[in-house]
């Protein structure tokens, strides 16, 4: 999204009046530059889409988590679309809790949700068999989801935060969002269009 996107969105979602209170969370995060921006969107919290492994030092092009911790209290890490090895968001989720940032630790294998997982930190399930491709959502059962996150949730425990991320929509979020053993959700491509998440959130409050 360009800037008068970024400008047109806030207005837009700004409307609703959607808040995040003690039960739930309302967290947006757009790409590091306009995170300034976002920050005159009342009642929502944000979040950087990344940071760097370096931190200070000479590291030309690279957000460093003392850095983005100026304008944001959440960070995602290891997102699928970044290909990394869990072993680089666990060093990444490290750094964000060193700094009073609390990361949103991705992973698509069920097994690597217990390397994830960690106090204060959450953790987010990204379905590799459900995640949308070039904007287009992959329709998958409530009912498969629910099986995968309740593996998930054998090694996971109870009072952790489990988010579920793939292809949610105003489509299937009623549905998803009655799965008791899991937190929320990670929207992706339905978060563009402010109307569309909107009716996402509206099903958490």
């Amino acid at each position: 999204m360009e800037l008068k996107d970024i400008t047109k969105w806030v207005e837009e979602f700004s409307k609703f009046g959607l808040t995040s209170d003690r039960k739930v969370k309302i967290i947006i995060s757009p790409s590091a530059p306009y995170l300034p921006l976002l920050k005159k969107v009342g009642g929502v919290e944000q979040c950087a889409q990344d940071i760097s492994l370096d931190q200070k030092g000479a590291h030309t092009g690279e957000i460093g988590a003392f850095q983005i911790k100026e304008f944001c209290t959440y960070c995602i890490v290891g997102h699928s679309e970044r290909k990394e090895p869990p072993e680089v968001a666990i060093q990444k989720r490290d750094i964000c809790l060193s700094l009073g940032i609390t990361p949103i630790v991705c992973f698509t294998k069920k097994e690597n949700a217990s390397k994830t997982y960690i106090a204060n930190a959450f953790i987010a399930w990204e379905d590799p068999e459900n995640i949308s491709i070039n904007g287009k959502y992959r329709e998958k059962d409530a009912k498969d989801v629910r099986e995968g996150v309740l593996a998930i949730r054998k090694n996971v425990p109870p009072e952790v935060v489990l988010i579920y991320g793939g292809s949610v929509n105003r489509g299937n979020i009623k549905e998803i969002a009655q799965i008791q053993e899991i937190d929320g959700v990670l929207v992706g491509n339905a978060s563009l269009d402010p109307n569309h998440f909107a009716d996402i959130i509206r099903c958490y409050l």
